[in-house]
């Protein structure tokens, strides 16, 4: 898929930001229990430590540890209310734009976010940014979509998720139909939920159940995603001058980078 900046601006408005703005209570409702491996992370913390969540969702990965100062931004009005709801330190921005000085965060997580973004540019502008604001010697973990959802025969989280999956590496991939997003004449493939990818750029529903005069009314919503193909995170990051890649690793149905900033 090609896309200017424009028209990719375009899609992640109607396919991330406004279909995050009506799923946010539910949404959060499905995510309570964190990634082993972020947490893992996150303990490297020293006393003092500055911590950044970009796209902190429901901050599920705040923790009431009082001897670091934990930060958390979201492009979601409504996901950053549920985070000040639990009196957790959240704003709102476009991870594109961090409006926070350059230098100053000591361990960044940015977790299930990049692979929102519309254009290999736009993914690299935004690791960028999280660069720009660690210190020398602050480290990032970014987590994305994998498009390999089995390695090794075994099913990731998100595919033994599936009614109708059978534990074993054969899982039928399937699309069943595109969707066009007609503001910028766009097709796009609607992914069959809890099957094997097969698009890169695709459209993934969220069926939203809602209460309409008394009468249960379902919604569905498509959210854009770009899923990674096993080296294309790591060469994202290995464009960024000043920062050295320290881990590469696959965590169930996720691809995963650990990187430091090097130098100013």
């Amino acid at each position: 898929m090609s896309l200017n900046d424009k028209n990719a601006s375009e899609l992640e408005f109607q396919h991330v930001h406004d279909v995050y703005e009506n799923i946010a209570s539910h949404f959060s409702e499905t995510r309570q229990k964190p990634w082993p491996n972020v947490v893992e992370f996150l303990n490297k913390s020293k006393p003092g430590s500055i911590i950044l969540d970009v796209g902190c969702g429901n901050a599920k990965y705040f923790t009431n540890t009082s001897d670091i100062f934990q930060l958390g931004c979201d492009r979601s009005t409504q996901l950053a209310q549920i985070c000040k709801n639990r009196n957790h330190q959240v704003f709102n921005c476009d991870c594109l734009q961090l409006p926070i000085r350059s230098n100053c965060v000591d361990l960044c997580v940015s977790i299930a976010v990049l692979h929102h973004l519309a254009t290999s540019d736009r993914r690299l502008k935004a690791l960028k940014e999280i660069n720009r604001v660690l210190t020398v010697g602050g480290q990032a973990l970014i987590y994305v979509w994998a498009k390999e959802q089995c390695r090794n025969q075994n099913l990731s989280t998100y595919l033994k998720q599936s009614k109708t999956n059978k534990p074993k590496a054969e899982s039928t991939p399937e699309v069943t139909k595109e969707f066009r997003v007609e503001s910028i004449d766009v097709n796009l493939p609607i992914h069959t939920n809890r099957s094997n990818f097969v698009h890169n750029d695709l459209l993934v529903p969220w069926k939203l159940n809602q209460k309409k005069e008394q009468e249960n009314e379902s919604k569905t919503h498509l959210r854009y995603y770009h899923v990674f193909e096993e080296s294309e995170l790591k060469l994202l990051c290995e464009q960024i001058d000043n920062c050295k890649v320290i881990d590469y690793y696959y965590d169930q149905g996720n691809w995963c980078v650990i990187f430091e900033k090097i130098t100013v």
